[in-house]
């Protein structure tokens, strides 16, 4: 397996090439990097996970109480 390599942009100093996130101190200028990579912001990922919860928690929870089963035997027999 080949490493990958990249250099310092501080001095040009051929460095391995770190992953996402991880820090390095360059061996020539002494120079501390972070390698950057793709994030995700917290908001995406709590708006996905509140909306597949709302998809597939939401319909159980409305049938669970005797207002929701009856609002749903309503659409049911309206056919909407």
């Amino acid at each position: 397996m080949a490493i990958k390599t990249t250099s310092c942009p501080e001095c040009g100093y051929p460095l391995a090439a770190p992953y996402g996130g991880q820090t390095a101190i360059c061996a020539n200028c002494g120079a501390n990097l972070i390698a950057q990579g793709v994030t995700i912001p917290n908001g995406v990922v709590i708006g996905v996970l509140c909306f597949l919860d709302g998809m597939f928690l939401g319909p159980s929870i409305v049938a669970s109480t005797s207002s929701g089963k009856r609002w749903l035997e309503e659409q049911a027999r309206r056919g909407g």
